[in-house]
C-alpha cells in the first residue's frame, strides 16, 4: 500500500521585518487520514496551500509571503509561489582601524 504525506508551510517577513513562520503551520496531509486515496490526500493538500495564497493576496503590509507545499516522501516541493520581494542583507560594515595614540614628547 502507497502512502503519501504532504506538507503546507507558510512564511513571512513581517512589516517589522521579523521572519515568522504563520500560526497553525505548517499542515500536514497523509493518506492514512483519507482511506489511502492518494489523489484526495493530494486534493486537501492543494486546497490549504490555494487557501493561504488567497489569505495572503489580501495583505499589502509584509514585504514577503511565501507559501510551499511538499511532498514528504521525496522531499520535492510542489509548488511554491511567494507575494513580495526581500532584498538581500547588506554586509556588515567593516570595523575602522584604530587610530594610533600619538607618542608622549
Amino acid at each position: 500500500m502507497q502512502r503519501e504525506i504532504y506538507e503546507v508551510t507558510a512564511k513571512i517577513v513581517d512589516a517589522n521585518g521579523t521572519f515568522n513562520t504563520l500560526s497553525g503551520y505548517p499542515k500536514t496531509f497523509d493518506s492514512r487520514s483519507y482511506d489511502n486515496d492518494l489523489d484526495k490526500t493530494y486534493k486537501r493538500a492543494i486546497g490549504e496551500w490555494h487557501d493561504i495564497m488567497s489569505t495572503m493576496s489580501k495583505r499589502d503590509d509584509r514585504p514577503l509571503q511565501l507559501a510551499m507545499m511538499t511532498r514528504m516522501s521525496d522531499g520535492v516541493q510542489v509548488i511554491v509561489d511567494r507575494y513580495g520581494d526581500m532584498p538581500a542583507l547588506p554586509d556588515p560594515e567593516p570595523e575602522p582601524e584604530p587610530e594610533p595614540e600619538p607618542e608622549g614628547e
